[in-house]
């Protein structure tokens, strides 16, 4: 790693690190798709779910301290899980 990222790396806020981190995990999980130079809607939903699901990015989510309801009945939301 250059000098010149570690001193940019360091003078991020949390939220700019966790934001950097959340996009780096995407860089990484988007190796795993079948066309990764197309970033379209040529990709399936499938392939699309598995990269959100593998980047992280939707971590809070599954935060038992995260209150999130539904727009339709107001009921505490159920996320999926992955198995």
């Amino acid at each position: 790693m250059s000098d010149r990222l570690k001193d940019l790396l360091e003078r991020l806020t949390p939220q700019e690190q966790a934001e950097l981190e959340a996009f780096a995990a995407f860089l990484v999980a988007r190796r795993t798709l079948q066309a990764p130079q197309l970033l379209t809607d040529d990709i399936s939903s499938e392939e699309l779910i598995n990269l959100a699901a593998s980047s992280g990015g939707f971590n809070w989510l599954a935060d038992a301290g995260e209150e999130l309801y539904t727009l339709a009945n107001g009921e505490a939301a159920v996320w999926p899980t992955t198995s």
